[in-house]
């Protein structure tokens, strides 16, 4: 587990740090140094260098690929030492559709979890499409085509996801006020984060809470739309290789995870609804049997039945819980309590 005293795992790159750019991510910084192309159409490498965050020549080669990538290409100009952007060049005119803004999101998450040498290149050419994003309209929101559900966040949600996933491939602490939906006053919380986990339109961030490991045993999911002021500490935590979002979300039915031991729920799919499940493999799914009746006998193995019960409700009476009592009766109260809604 991540250890309650902050500590270090390179604290040379800690040093490295460019004041005032390191509660940062490094599409937040991409962004400031294509503002200042943009308005200027020239830029001096120092200044180049500390917008991004970067020392070393290897970085500034990757920032100057990045920024051609996005349409901005600099090339030096030795009789007034500045970079200059051509005057062709625009960067509404490699604009990306804003609508996409949601779905992009996704993909990020997605890549997050890969790791090693794949996730790093992917993110790279990601984060310059988010930039890109981000200049043309902050607030952009995507206009759905299906029902796949998307994130409804602006500025402020996007910038909190690319701290987010940057936290996590640099193994930073991670500071946020978290409001919670079950009432009360926001509470200030600083985790290790180990995984971004997109689920329906929603975005978690898997991390263990700072503090005893005693209390603390097991990472939990935050929802981001839910944090606020989110900061990325200057602090590195040395992450436990133990810990896979994979095997915690393997006994969950989509976002939520638990310490409790998993156990089977049974669910029968009427004949009416049968191809619509069969057609798919459902989280947690253990087996799927098709009955001579024409109806689906599904078993899950869950470690709490919440998602699992509501979506059984989604089906409108074309599913219903065999087994176990506990989860029948859990059921019940929610079908009831959605009748009584309706008097």
């Amino acid at each position: 587990m991540a250890t309650s005293a902050r500590s270090s795992a390179d604290p040379g790159q800690n040093s490295a740090q460019v004041p005032g750019s390191k509660n940062q991510g490094r599409v937040e910084r991409l962004i400031a140094a294509i503002r200042v192309l943009e308005l200027e159409r020239k830029i001096r490498k120092s200044e180049l260098l500390e917008l991004a965050g970067v020392g070393s020549q290897s970085s500034f080669k990757r920032l100057k690929a990045e920024l051609a990538a996005a349409g901005l290409p600099i090339t030096y100009n030795r009789a007034d030492g500045y970079y200059h952007v051509p005057p062709e060049a625009s960067f509404a005119r490699y604009g990306i559709d804003t609508r996409t803004r949601g779905q992009l999101a996704q993909v990020r998450a997605t890549v997050a979890g890969i790791g090693g040498i794949a996730q790093e290149a992917l993110e790279q050419v990601l984060a310059v499409l988010e930039a890109r994003v981000a200049f043309d309209d902050p607030e952009a929101v995507p206009v759905v085509t299906s029902r796949h559900p998307q994130p409804r966040g602006g500025a402020e949600f996007y910038a909190a996801l690319d701290r987010a996933l940057s936290a996590v491939r640099e193994h930073r602490w991670m500071s946020f006020t978290y409001e919670r939906t079950a009432g009360g006053a926001p509470e200030p919380r600083t985790i290790a984060p180990y995984a971004v986990h997109a689920h329906d339109g929603r975005y978690y961030v898997w991390g263990t809470l700072e503090g005893d490991a005693s209390a603390f045993p097991a990472p939990r999911m935050f929802a981001l739309d839910r944090m606020r002021d989110v900061t990325l500490e200057p602090d590195r935590f040395e992450p436990d290789t133990s810990l896979d979002l994979g095997e915690a979300l393997r006994t969950s039915f989509g976002a939520m995870v638990s310490l409790d031991p998993p156990h089977e729920v049974v669910v029968r799919i009427a004949p009416e609804a049968a191809a619509f499940v069969a057609c798919r493999r459902w989280p947690a799914e253990r087996d799927a049997v098709a009955e001579a009746d024409g109806s689906l006998r599904m078993t899950f193995l869950v470690s709490r039945d919440d998602e699992l019960i509501a979506w059984v409700l989604g089906f409108g009476g074309a599913a219903t819980i065999v087994s176990p009592p506990s989860a029948r009766e859990a059921l019940q109260t929610r079908a009831e309590g959605i009748l009584a809604a309706l008097r």
